[in-house]
């Protein structure tokens, strides 16, 4: 049930890339704030303590005490609700009722999409470090695609762009190309062209590093380079099953794009599955808007 839009709601958005947070009064943001990468993986003393520390740091930002707090949780774990749940109350000195915990893509399909049609709204891709399709019933049934992890898929995400830049700039490496666009990109990013320093760069700091060099591999496409312009499409084409792959299972028409790795390449190529179906696209707007919709009545 929405909350009114006269309390003053903290939403925070906890991701792997970093941590974000928004207040607001009279349903009108009024601050904002950026801090620390925080994930819901809370198996260790030190994840918990990362946890309650960004949670300190955030509250002692706001500039006004909320009346209720809504919390989207890269990796979030049910059983880890409770423990999250009791370090908001600690910190913001609210009672569990005032809370709303929920993972990252719930909080920004509710951002996008109402809850009050047959089917639920429409069905949000999301493509940050990884990629997803995501569609959320009335009665709050799950329908996705994707989501399988680095390890097996992601396709279309960052650390996916990545991943197929630095592909291609070794295997040119290999067969002694002359250095690309793409190479020059991707080589200013980790600081060297050798692969002693490139091994160290991708082992060395792992799914995260790959996902940094998504930027350099649009740039080059933008700069005219064929192979980072042939991810770049690939990219958007494989967003778009998934968002395709959730539209045929559910029958709705509605999408919504989401996420740092929809640059304006990957979205052109994503709208182009969709150019000859009857589909229509909600503009994108801030997941943070989703609390909005998920705060609890006080």
């Amino acid at each position: 049930m929405p909350a009114s839009s006269r309390a003053v709601i903290l939403c925070l958005d906890l991701g792997a890339s970093s941590s974000k947070w928004a207040l607001f009064a009279d349903g009108q943001m009024t601050a904002s704030g950026v801090d620390a990468p925080l994930s819901g993986h809370l198996y260790t003393p030190e994840a918990r303590e990362r946890m309650a520390d960004g949670l300190a740091r955030m509250c002692a930002a706001v500039p006004t005490p909320p009346l209720s707090v809504v919390v989207g949780v890269a990796g979030f774990q049910a059983e880890s609700s409770p423990l999250i749940e009791a370090m908001l109350s600690s910190t913001f000195h609210l009672p569990q009722t005032a809370l709303y915990v929920t993972d990252d893509l719930h909080l920004a399909y509710a951002a996008h999409f109402s809850r009050d049609g047959p089917v639920g709204g429409g069905t949000l891709v999301y493509a940050g470090t990884g990629s997803m399709a995501y569609h959320r019933t009335a009665a709050d049934e799950v329908i996705r695609a994707g989501g399988h992890g680095f390890l097996i898929d992601d396709a279309g995400g960052a650390f996916w762009q990545g991943r197929q830049g630095l592909k291609a700039v070794l295997r040119g490496v290999d067969e002694g190309r002359s250095e690309s666009l793409l190479a020059s990109s991707i080589f200013g990013v980790i600081g060297s062209q050798h692969w002693l320093d490139i091994r160290a760069y991708v082992y060395g700091e792992g799914r995260e590093a790959l996902a940094r060099l998504a930027p350099a591999v649009y740039a080059a496409a933008v700069d005219g380079d064929p192979r980072a312009q042939d991810i770049q499409r690939r990219a958007g084409e494989e967003l778009a099953r998934l968002g395709g792959a959730v539209l045929r299972r559910t029958g709705n028409s509605q999408l919504a794009l989401c996420g740092g790795s929809f640059n304006p390449l990957v979205k052109a190529a994503f709208h182009a599955q969709f150019v000859d179906r009857d589909v229509i696209l909600t503009p994108t707007v801030s997941p943070l808007l989703g609390a909005l919709a998920l705060a609890p009545v006080g």
